[in-house]
């Protein structure tokens, strides 16, 4: 394994941490808002890192390595990888947020493949495994965006990324203070049961800021909710990060700075 850096842009901003035997540590967040300030703050981690790890929210051609599309860093948008390399002469990896949680399946222990990943944080990120463990792409050559799709309720907006995201959280805080908890855990559940259903998997990770913060209120509804699968469909195991920072973990794997560690039962 080598050790290197690894980055975190999202919504709520960006964490940055190295990649040291495998694991990562010293996570913290940087001021970012351009390309140069990406790399000085790459370089203050590790002067002379062997790769990089970039996770970035949006649309992201992780085989070029460029940005379609961010709405949490249009800074990003275009040849991300390209613009990273000349600035620090070392091996880059760009990579979508959801491919970066779904890449962290393959470190946790006891985990069957396929595999979802649903990050909740400022907007909704998604990734998908097939049995083997490897990613699952979409047709085109973007990662998956099912921030989109619209979700049953009466919100504002019901489309997922903000439904699922603190705009939808926030709005629902607004109006129903103390029960908005359990509204919004029934509304995630609703979109499990539909990402289930296309993509029948064995195992879903939930992540993310939200998923951390409102802990177990989230277990209850979401279970419930995955019971009303057809009976011919195998309930997923769902699985509750307990990290706000599973796609440092997940962009380390992509870089080749971390090697899939899963022990199947």
């Amino acid at each position: 394994m080598r050790n290197g850096v690894v980055v975190d842009i999202g919504g709520s901003g960006t964490r940055i941490g190295a990649v040291v035997d495998g694991h990562v540590v010293g996570v913290h967040s940087a001021e970012v808002a351009t390309a140069e300030d990406l790399a000085a703050a790459i370089r203050a981690v590790d002067d002379a890192p062997a790769g990089v790890g970039v996770s970035l929210n949006g649309r992201v051609d992780a085989d070029r390595g460029e940005v379609a599309a961010s709405r949490a860093a249009a800074w990003a948008e275009g040849e991300l990888r390209t613009e990273l390399v000349s600035l620090l002469d070392v091996p880059v990896s760009v990579i979508g947020d959801g491919d970066a949680h779904a890449l962290a399946l393959t470190r946790l222990p006891q985990v069957e493949y396929g595999g979802l990943a649903i990050s909740l944080g400022a907007s909704l990120a998604f990734g998908a495994l097939n049995r083997h463990g490897a990613l699952i792409n979409p047709c085109g050559r973007t990662g998956w965006d099912l921030g989109h799709w619209r979700i049953v309720g009466d919100g504002s907006n019901t489309e997922a990324w903000w439904a699922l995201g603190g705009h939808g959280l926030y709005d629902l805080e607004r109006e129903h203070g103390d029960g908005a908890a359990e509204i919004y855990a029934y509304r995630l559940g609703s979109f499990l049961v539909d990402t289930v259903q296309l993509f029948r998997p064995r195992t879903v990770l939930l992540t993310g800021g939200i998923v951390v913060g409102l802990g177990e209120a989230l277990h209850g509804p979401v279970a419930e909710q995955l019971e009303s699968l057809p009976h011919t469909l195998y309930a997923p195991r769902v699985v509750y990060s307990p990290s706000r920072d599973t796609a440092l973990f997940g962009a380390a794997v992509a870089a080749g700075l971390a090697l899939p560690g899963i022990s199947r039962p």
